[in-house]
């Protein structure tokens, strides 16, 4: 009959130079999330203007979209989109750095573990992202071959 371990395999403690490392990580990991909420506003910021100005652009020299067929609202909705994408990592990021700081400060394991939960929340997000644009590069690299392909056997 296997033993069951209530508490952690090596019982892990965090030390001083531990602390130092989780604090110095906190400080640049809420740098680095207010920065990306800068960039999630900006994006928002462009996806305006290209919506309201360049839909006026557009009207002024008669044509209603632009190169491709795609419209200022449609470049609009995909700059938006890419802040709501990056909002979330931020988000995550964030919380990791506020919630780090405090159970530092405090010596809270219940802080601390809800700051390691919003960075795995974070590594979740990336890897998954990471996955499906991997997955999108694949099909697009065998449409480009089977297109290739059909051209060269015609």
């Amino acid at each position: 009959m296997e033993p069951t371990m209530q508490t952690n395999l090596f019982e892990l403690q965090v030390d001083q130079t531990a602390m130092a490392y989780l604090r110095d990580a906190a400080r640049w990991a809420k740098f680095l999330a207010v920065a990306g909420f800068v960039f999630c506003a900006l994006f928002v910021v462009v996806a305006l203007l290209v919506a309201t100005v360049l839909a006026g652009l557009f009207t002024t020299m008669g044509t209603s979209s632009a190169v491709g067929g795609l419209g200022p609202g449609f470049i609009a909705v995909v700059y938006i989109g890419i802040a709501l994408l990056n909002f979330f990592p931020n988000l995550y990021l964030y919380n990791f750095a506020n919630r780090m700081k405090i159970a530092l400060l405090n010596n809270d394991q219940d802080q601390l573990n809800i700051s390691f939960k919003n960075i795995r929340a974070l590594f979740r997000f990336v890897g998954v992202l990471m996955i499906i644009v991997l997955g999108f590069w694949v099909l697009f690299i065998l449409v480009l071959i089977i297109g290739t392909a059909g051209r060269v056997t015609t």
